[in-house]
């Protein structure tokens, strides 16, 4: 598949000295701010995503929890990816949100996930509250 669907031919370079900036990459103060406006609502953008793409993952584990019995619920466990399909992306949402103790976040879910996801999908979601109302004011 990989022959099929990656270029192993052409290489791209460019053909122009990189101490030459264009002259339409100029842009004067007012430029700047706007480009810059641009990349942080598209940055806050993509976190909202990520959160609400963990908190989608997270929710029917919960209820899935709370219709088992208590014994059952004991013995629950999750994987490495949480119940979702990346090993990945659910880390670094949890990440941005409890910083450098995310670890003990993720090693809680996995382990005792009946305590820990109600705990976790709670502050997912105050957090996408308020990541959204900040989106709401960027926008204005």
């Amino acid at each position: 598949m990989c022959d099929e669907v990656l270029n192993n031919v052409w290489v791209s370079f460019p053909i122009w000295s990189e101490d030459a900036p264009f002259l339409a990459s100029k842009k004067n103060q007012y430029e700047e701010i706007i480009y810059r406006a641009d990349d942080e609502r598209y940055e806050l953008h993509r976190v909202i995503e990520l959160n609400a793409t963990t908190i989608r993952v997270f929710e029917p584990i919960h209820k899935k929890i709370q219709s088992m019995t208590a014994e059952e619920a004991q013995k629950f466990r999750l994987p490495n990816n949480l119940g979702g399909t990346s090993e990945v992306l659910y880390h670094v949402a949890l990440k941005r949100i409890y910083g450098e103790r995310y670890q003990e976040v993720v090693d809680g879910l996995k382990r005792h996930p009946a305590v820990a996801i109600p705990v976790v999908l709670n502050r997912l979601k105050q957090k996408d509250e308020e990541w959204r109302k900040a989106q709401v004011l960027f926008y204005f």
